[in-house]
């Protein structure tokens, strides 16, 4: 029997098998259905970059010296004096692909090309069955740890028409496989997020032909107030540390989404430098009264879309005015997040499961999902609701997973520091307490 089985093998469980590598003392295997590793390969794009600076790699966090940093592959890659005259703590998104597939080729115990397609509660932990070349593999573990990552959000007005017409209306994820060689026909993307902005940079740079005429027409329409940077100040990023998300954990629940609500900019928006350079590209297109070729609308909500005509119809609805207009396009991008959902392989799990009233997961301090069967279940991006807006951080990434390392050992392999901020999150310790059953109640998830 394995120790544990890891399912899925993006950034987050690639940092646990990072930090475990060179140790002996477990016995285990990670899956993923993928050929080769792969982080959000339909937004790869030229020229874009990491939201959070390179230290936010698989270990550096946790193990500086350890031999999966980013800074030891920049050396491995006679790399290291480039990346050093270029003075840029955000390293290029297809370097940290590369990166992460460097670091994986490297780890034994990764399996490529492997689908879980069930797992069942056993006595003493879990059988996982995975699906290899077409042949079905029966494994035993002791414990799980589920990092299979979030799925595409689509608004349930584009359902349909996505499923009808895949290669018209798509989620921003399936972006550059679809658009990297489209010449013609208007483009509308949905959404206020760095994926849509990005989106809209990478057409707007290919609208003009050689004589500055628009191949196409290109229009972005998102329901948020306006195009919005993300928070990027020190203090405001001091909310992606460990000492917020101890902080976090430890509120009742009520106020944990309360808080959720009020959050969003923190990590939801756009990036400083892609808001400006795509304002300074409109300001030099429109140079001698030069036409934009281009609408954004902010505050405007999709209300339905449907196809006619060889067209894109879509109805929206502009929220300050309570006025509905019509817009009609070929091509329709859904820049509309994620959401996360466990994989249809845990379906045998969900009757042992404790859910909030919300149906949400119960997950402690540990990242362990509270269940009734035997063996632990650690979960990796599957708790913003119980620790908070660094659960998606590549930068909490390291953190995290020394976490589950030090459970899944038993004993405190990597040394985890607190206090770490500037700021206090919390009253100081010789404040009192006006509700006596606090840590009670978030226990519950209540």
């Amino acid at each position: 029997m394995l120790d544990f089985i890891g399912i899925g093998i993006g950034p987050f469980n690639l940092s646990l098998a990072a930090l475990l590598e060179d140790t002996d003392s477990l016995d285990y295997l990670l899956f993923e259905q993928q050929p080769e590793f792969a982080w959000h390969a339909g937004m790869l794009l030229p020229n874009t970059t990491l939201q959070v600076p390179f230290m936010a790699d698989l270990v550096t966090m946790v193990e500086p010296t350890n031999r999966f940093s980013f800074l030891n592959y920049l050396k491995q890659q006679d790399r290291l004096y480039r990346f050093y005259f270029l003075e840029n703590m955000h390293i290029p998104r297809r370097e940290y692909n590369h990166y992460c597939r460097w670091a994986s080729k490297q780890i034994e115990r990764l399996r490529f090309a492997s689908r879980v397609v069930a797992i069942h509660a056993l006595p003493m932990g879990f059988e996982v069955q995975v699906m290899n070349r077409g042949e079905l593999e029966h494994f035993q573990c002791r414990d799980l740890v589920l990092g299979t990552g979030t799925a595409p959000a689509l608004p349930q007005c584009l359902q349909a028409l996505a499923a009808a017409h895949p290669d018209r209306c798509f989620h921003s994820s399936q972006f550059h496989p679809r658009m990297h060689e489209h010449q013609q026909g208007d483009v509308s993307i949905v959404g206020s997020g760095q994926s849509a902005a990005e989106a809209f940079q990478y057409l707007f740079e290919r609208q003009l032909d050689p004589y500055e005429d628009p191949r196409f027409r290109l229009n972005w329409l998102t329901r948020s107030p306006g195009f919005f940077p993300m928070e990027y100040s020190p203090l405001g990023l001091e909310h992606f540390s460990p000492d917020y998300t101890r902080h976090f954990f430890s509120l009742p629940q009520g106020r944990k989404d309360q808080l959720l609500a009020n959050q969003g900019l923190l990590y939801k928006g756009i990036d400083f430098e892609t808001i400006r350079s795509i304002y300074e590209d409109l300001y030099h297109r429109t140079v001698g009264g030069a036409q934009s070729h281009v609408a954004l609308s902010a505050h405007s909500e999709l209300l339905s879309a449907r196809f006619d005509g060889g067209r894109i119809i879509m109805e929206f609805k502009q929220l300050d005015q309570h006025r509905e207009f019509t817009l009609s396009t070929d091509y329709l991008v859904a820049a509309t997040g994620y959401r996360h959902a466990l994989p249809g392989c845990v379906e045998g799990l969900q009757s042992c499961l404790e859910l909030d009233q919300h149906g949400r997961l119960i997950i402690d301090e540990h990242y362990q999902a509270l269940h009734s069967a035997n063996g632990r279940l650690f979960l990796q991006n599957a708790e913003l609701h119980t620790h908070g807006v660094g659960a998606p951080d590549l930068g909490l990434g390291a953190h995290r997973a020394a976490i589950i390392a030090n459970q899944l050992l038993g004993y405190e392999r990597f040394q985890l520091g607190r206090a770490d901020c500037f700021q206090r999150f919390g009253a100081p310790a010789t404040s009192r307490s006006s509700c006596a059953t606090v840590s009670s109640i978030q226990a519950r998830g209540i």
